[in-house]
């Protein structure tokens, strides 16, 4: 069977895109064949995004990370998401007036164009954690400490400055390849995991993050809900103010911020680019 794949770019975080009203590939299939569509001899992606028609909404999507699990938000694939249903006609944009309703993980979010830019209205944290002290069995270095939060993805931040192993170390060296996976599938956030974020502030409205994705199981781009998840730590840790402009591997930066207050949030923001960066037709089993 011949299945038309598009290829964007949510800054930097790269997503494999299909139009599933021409293939109505059922949920366990595409658990069978997020692997194949992610990873084909052309281009390699860290997510797969599934575009059909929803009543009452622009459009549904659905997100595979590459091992085939699912569930979870892509801040950055939803931003892809918007651009490539309405390029192909998923939903009218005059219909909807620039207020773009749709479905992704169990939940309802808001898309808007600004320029050239998208940007993605979150519903507040589904839950928060501060001050989480980890130590690893047979780690000499000591403990780390974190923020837990989760925004439809689960995640662990962590500002670098403020671990003393780390003291020395820059976040463009640290060795998040090697230490990530460790925290990663920490016991006290099984069976899930999380995703690990490490991140140094640059000044009060920009920093620089590097994410450790699960499902990806690797470094990736950019992790939009991974950079909302670290600005809404680093405030309430008195780091930075909203809005705050995110720097992810990529370079190519998103900019979170929230209606409402540190307190009580209402509304998060997730703002940035979302383009088209190629095409194929593959093959896949029957």
């Amino acid at each position: 069977m011949k299945l038309s794949v598009t290829y964007m770019s949510g800054a930097g975080n790269l997503f494999s895109v299909i139009d599933n009203r021409k293939y109505r590939l059922n949920h366990a299939r595409l658990v069978e064949l997020s692997h194949i569509i992610c990873q084909t001899k052309t281009f390699k992606t860290e997510g797969l995004l599934v575009l059909s028609n929803l009543e009452n909404y622009a459009f549904k999507v659905d997100f595979y990370n590459p091992d085939g699990s699912f569930g979870v938000m892509c801040g950055n694939g939803a931003r892809c998401a918007v651009v490539f249903s309405n390029k192909n006609n998923i939903f009218d944009i005059k219909y909807f007036q620039n207020e773009i309703p749709f479905f992704m993980c169990g939940r309802d979010y808001i898309g808007k164009y600004n320029d050239r830019n998208i940007i993605i209205y979150f519903p507040p944290p589904i839950k928060i954690q501060s001050q989480i002290s980890l130590k690893l069995e047979n780690e000499t270095q000591g403990e780390i400490e974190g923020t837990y939060i989760d925004v439809g993805s689960q995640h662990f931040i962590v500002n670098l400055k403020k671990q003393a192993q780390w003291i020395n170390v820059t976040i463009e060296n640290f060795d998040l390849m090697n230490i990530a996976p460790n925290y990663r599938y920490h016991k006290l956030f099984a069976p899930k995991g999380v995703n690990f974020n490490i991140y140094d502030e640059i000044d009060k409205k920009t920093i620089l993050l590097r994410t450790y994705e699960r499902g990806v199981e690797g470094e990736t781009g950019a992790c939009g809900t991974g950079a909302i998840s670290t600005v809404i730590s680093s405030v309430m840790n008195n780091e930075t103010e909203f809005p705050v402009t995110v720097i992810p591997t990529s370079k190519i930066p998103v900019i979170v911020d929230i209606v409402g207050t540190i307190d009580s949030i209402e509304q998060i923001t997730l703002e940035g680019p979302a383009e088209f960066i190629g095409s194929d037709e593959i093959e896949i089993p029957d």
